[in-house]
């Protein structure tokens, strides 16, 4: 089963030429942070707005992947909130297949696995019209050549828990990306104080400080933050915008972050 494009041509260009083109401007327009040279990115925060709004955003964080083994196979394990269907737990597609205007994206059967713990079911209702997996798939398509995705559309769940049977994977080759905006139409003043808060929150693996009026993709941060201190990664700040930085109107605006979480080329923090 396909699970069609549903926001092309509304959070980012329908035309694969036109798209690929922003993409890329947005990855190649980006900073990594010098201290993380040599290391490996292992997960991601990112955006999920209108590309017009976050794109430079999540290019900052996608331009981190650069530092992948792109000749190894890998699998992107998405988390995002839900903005449609309130649920609890967290759900996998019925789709095999994602579908951008760039091309598809399988999803592999290692993510059937998931159903077996007491986190994940299935759930085409989850993932019909939720934007919030969606527009990070061109970018993983600018950014990687060979890889797969288990996308995860969270309600209300036990974020420890998903955290432990993600890793019980054991993919040797694995990505994490947290799709979250950060807070949303405070006045522009306002929510820079509110987003560097959450920020520093997230920095120090506070993931039991953050809530809806924080972040909307608050349970995906929090699960990539539980991973982290399993796993010993360390995070940093990308970039940090609002909407008013980008599209100009500051009387109410929604804030964005990329952080990046990597280990060194042996494994270890």
């Amino acid at each position: 089963m396909i699970r069609k494009a549903v926001v092309a041509g509304q959070f980012y260009p329908a035309q694969a030429h036109e798209l690929r083109s922003d993409v890329e401007g947005y990855i190649e327009g980006a900073r990594i942070p010098a201290d993380v040279a040599g290391a490996v990115c292992r997960g991601l925060i990112v955006p999920h707005a209108g590309y017009v709004y976050s794109g430079p955003v999540a290019g900052g964080g996608y331009a981190c992947l650069a530092s992948l083994d792109t000749s190894a196979h890998t699998t992107v394990v998405v988390l995002a909130p839900s903005h449609h269907v309130w649920f609890k737990g967290a759900a996998l597609p019925e789709a095999d297949v994602f579908q951008t205007p760039l091309g598809d994206i399988n999803v592999p059967d290692a993510a059937k696995l998931l159903t077996k713990g007491s986190s994940v079911f299935t759930s085409g209702e989850a993932h019909a019209m939720e934007h919030a997996v969606e527009v990070q798939l061109p970018f993983l398509q600018v950014s990687l050549k060979d890889f797969d995705i288990i996308p995860l559309v969270l309600g209300e769940v036990d974020t420890e828990s998903l955290a432990q049977e993600l890793l019980a994977l054991n993919l040797s080759h694995m990505l994490i990306v947290a799709s979250s905006d950060l807070s949303h139409y405070d006045p522009y003043d306002m929510a820079v104080e509110h987003d560097h808060t959450t920020i520093g929150h997230i920095l120090k693996g506070e993931g039991d400080k953050l809530g809806g009026d924080d972040a909307c993709g608050f349970m995906p941060i929090r699960t990539i933050l539980a991973m982290a201190h399993v796993c010993g990664w360390k995070s940093r700040l990308v970039d940090y915008r609002n909407s008013g930085d980008t599209a100009g109107d500051k009387s109410a605006v929604v804030g964005y972050a990329s952080i990046g979480f990597w280990e060194d080329r042996n494994g270890h923090e």
